[in-house]
């Protein structure tokens, strides 16, 4: 994000990071995605992936409680770590729309 800070004034531009910074204007549709895998690359978050890989029908069931527990139990944690005040008070409705 440093880069587009720094690129955008050169070309007569301002770059605005927040996610939707216009009321009636679609923002960028900012998200967090994230995965986990294993060391061999076998990715938890795919059932029949972790299930084939284990020999275990259970594995994705019981990975995905403790994926819950831990969110549960760490979630003020995870907040901090990928909130943004910016995200916290958004402009409402307009979201993206379904085709992108």
């Amino acid at each position: 994000m440093q880069i587009i800070e720094e690129v955008a004034p050169r070309h007569g531009l301002a770059a605005l990071l927040q996610e939707k910074p216009f009321n009636d204007v679609n923002g960028s549709g900012k998200h967090n995605n994230w995965s986990m895998a294993t060391a061999d690359g076998v990715q938890l978050l795919a059932p029949n992936a972790i299930n084939e890989a284990t020999g275990n029908d259970d594995a994705f069931a019981v990975i995905m409680a403790a994926v819950v527990a831990a969110v549960d139990t760490h979630g003020d944690l995870m907040r901090m770590a990928i909130a943004s005040p910016g995200n916290d008070f958004r402009l409402g409705a307009c979201e993206a729309p379904p085709a992108i």
